[in-house]
């Protein structure tokens, strides 16, 4: 019984110790104007990190081309991007936030296209 009211003693008493602390908050005055430039840049960008799939690598655009219209020919609801990279075009599909949505295409894509990666890229926001 003792013990339980030195117990509950202490714990009132550090109760009424930290009622009474005053937490203050000192700031750099640039901080501000940091967070409002971050804020403004997420604004600004329409894109985020995420994969695509990588379905074409090659030095030739008309491949590239007669590629990507084949693919939208087969699945209409994808996105396809081409790109350039010296002196490379690829194509790449989809906006995935994550490996697991990407692995779900990836799987189907494999039996249509072959040799496909899975590729980390800066990906278009989600429509809400």
């Amino acid at each position: 019984m003792k013990k339980l009211i030195i117990t509950l003693s202490l714990i009132f008493c550090l109760h009424l110790v930290k009622a009474q602390d005053k937490v203050v908050l000192e700031a750099d005055s640039h901080l501000d104007s940091l967070v409002l430039k971050n804020i403004e840049i997420n604004k600004a960008s329409q894109s985020m990190e995420g994969y695509r799939i990588q379905i074409f690598t090659g030095s030739d655009r008309n491949n590239a081309n007669a590629l990507r219209t084949r693919f939208l020919t087969d699945f209409p609801e994808e996105q396809i991007y081409l790109i350039y990279q010296q002196p490379y075009f690829k194509l790449r599909v989809g906006d995935y936030r994550n490996l697991i949505e990407a692995q779900s295409m990836y799987q189907q894509l494999q039996k249509f296209y072959g040799q496909i990666l899975i590729v980390p890229d800066k990906i278009n926001l989600p429509k809400l």
